[in-house]
């Protein structure tokens, strides 16, 4: 289940010019689980397919045998491809449980942010009466910098997808 933003929230993050992510952080764990769990499914296949080529050249013989090998060996060959894919595969996981990680630890700042905005507007509202309104003028201010807070997360967050 991924982390949902309260509705005072929601509405906050709305007036600072943001929207809340759909992105799913526990479906995104999920997907890099079935990925890196797939893997070992890939190897079978590779093996079984580099068993089954092995027993056609050392079954029989011939001109087609010998150019089916070459082809075997080649740097291009289904063994060495299948072999790619399953690092491969290993890979695109990590990026997905990455990704899942980078999603949810997002969420949990600007919540965060959001939470210390929403206190800061609180006690200038709750001081508006002894400073005659004065403190009122604080929320502009703190909206701004909460705001441009929240887009340095948004940067620090999709830096090292960048790279």
């Amino acid at each position: 289940m991924s982390l949902q933003l309260p509705g005072w929230a929601a509405s906050l993050l709305e007036d600072l010019g943001y929207w809340w992510t759909n992105a799913d952080e526990s479906k995104l764990g999920q997907a890099g689980t079935l990925v890196v769990d797939a893997e070992p499914l890939l190897d079978a296949v590779r093996d079984l397919a580099r068993m089954s080529a092995t027993k056609v050249w050392n079954d029989n013989a011939g001109d087609g045998v010998n150019a089916f090998q070459t082809a075997w060996d080649a740097d291009d060959a289904p063994d060495v491809v299948l072999s790619d894919a399953t690092t491969g595969m290993l890979t695109v996981g990590a990026g997905l449980f990455i990704s899942g990680a980078i999603v949810l630890a997002l969420k949990v700042h600007v919540l965060v942010q959001l939470a210390s905005l929403a206190t800061a507007m609180i006690r200038a509202i709750a001081a508006a009466g002894p400073t005659l309104g004065a403190s009122l003028l604080q929320i502009p201010v703190f909206k701004e910098l909460t705001g441009r807070l929240i887009g340095l997360l948004i940067i620090m967050a999709a830096a090292p997808l960048m790279d």
